[in-house]
């Protein structure tokens, strides 16, 4: 059996991984960008404390990561439409219950809940998963391309957004109206997209044809524990840097100002970088390119450690903005080439869980290095050792053990 671009029925892959991208937007958009427009009027409104209100944030992504595991299989079995649809419907009613609570545990149990079973089947674990079943090998790296362009909208979209609801209702009606956008982002894609093709007759690890068949015979393979710890190292210094670079650089002596500036642009930068993925891809492959990406974000950190001009922390925004941008679309790449298809959604799955556990960990655990030095030095050398950690871990997917 050979590839194909598309289910009979469906709509052409590049239509389909546009509305994909458009899912990622409105989910994204609410329960990771949004809710940072939500946190001070919510504590304004209630009295309810900051550490309260990001509870709700934390359980949301801790569980979310948790329950794409499950996403992931449903995925694999029942095809796109129901997990989108299942996740949404039910994500959706809970986020909106969010919005009636009276008392902060009734916040946090909502939002936590909701946001984590509308991340499980909207997040990236699984549009990239749909994406991989309709699309073929070589189309694949544009389809992330495009995929992670689109997404990258995500947080200059929902951002202003949400501000705007907020500033006209009020954080109860805003976060219903961003509820109502990401229904609106979703539901193009519970139309035209499939997903659910039979699986492909493409290369894998495991020499059978198909990929591995269940997390149990992947997790006892070199290359998929290579992979793991070389991609939990890689988030967790690139999400600790993310978080915590406002400070870092304007610890540098420049004004804070200044040092928000630096950091937009850093974010604008990584959407040349998502771009760019497909074709340096082309040109020297997934692994090579993912391990320039990981040598790029090295050198970028250093310079902001070594930082003794204005001209340093410019190096650090550039290198560092279009690295992060590339992560996603040659991470998810690389994930497809190892597993294979015929587990991909539940293999993705259990990758998030294991990524995302680290993506919340770095930057509390690096957080704890500032309080304690008084300084960014020590949690910068720590976040580049993590990248030379995943450079140094993983392995060509197609060789053998």
């Amino acid at each position: 059996m050979t590839a194909t671009a598309a289910s009979p029925g469906s709509a052409p892959w590049r239509l389909q991984v546009v509305l994909l991208g458009l899912v990622t937007i409105g989910a994204f958009g609410l329960i990771l960008y949004g809710f940072g427009a939500f946190v001070s009027p919510i504590r304004d409104d209630t009295g309810w404390s900051n550490a309260a209100i990001s509870a709700a944030f934390a359980i949301a992504t801790l569980a979310g990561g948790v329950m794409s595991l499950g996403a992931g299989r449903m995925l694999d079995r029942v095809g796109a439409q129901p997990v989108m649809l299942i996740t949404l419907v039910v994500g959706s009613a809970l986020l909106i219950v969010s919005s009636t609570a009276e008392h902060a545990w009734q916040f946090v149990a909502a939002w936590g809940a909701g946001g984590a079973i509308a991340s499980a089947g909207l997040y990236y674990s699984a549009t990239m998963a749909v994406t991989a079943r309709i699309t073929s090998p070589a189309d694949r790296p544009r389809a992330y391309t495009w995929l992670t362009v689109i997404g990258g909208l995500a947080s200059p979209i929902a951002f202003p957004l949400a501000g705007l609801f907020v500033e006209s209702w009020g954080w109860r009606a805003a976060i219903r109206a961003m509820v109502g956008f990401m229904v609106l982002c979703t539901i193009p894609a519970l139309i035209w997209v499939r997903g659910d093709r039979r699986v492909l007759a493409e290369p894998s690890p495991t020499g059978d044809g198909h990929g591995f068949a269940d997390v149990r015979s992947a997790l006892r393979s070199p290359l998929v524990q290579r992979w793991l710890l070389a991609s939990s190292a890689a988030m967790a210094g690139l999400v600790a840097i993310q978080v915590h670079h406002v400070g870092a650089i304007e610890a540098t002596g420049v004004s804070i100002g200044l040092a928000s500036t630096m950091a937009g642009i850093r974010g604008l930068l990584s959407l040349p970088g998502r771009a760019a993925a497909a074709t340096v891809t082309s040109r020297v492959g997934v692994v090579n390119a993912l391990r320039l990406t990981y040598v790029v974000m090295t050198v970028g950190t250093l310079a902001l450690i070594a930082a003794g001009s204005i001209a340093w922390v410019w190096l650090f925004v550039v290198l560092t903005g279009i690295a992060f941008g590339s992560v996603s679309p040659l991470q998810g790449l690389y994930s497809t080439e190892l597993y294979g298809q015929q587990r991909i959604g539940t293999l993705l799955g259990m990758q998030q869980i294991i990524v995302g556990f680290a993506s919340a960990i770095g930057p509390l655990a690096l957080g704890f290095t500032i309080d304690a030095t008084g300084g960014y030095t020590t949690m910068l050398v720590i976040a580049t050792a993590l990248q030379v950690i995943a450079l140094m871990s993983f392995r060509d997917p197609t060789s053998r053990p």
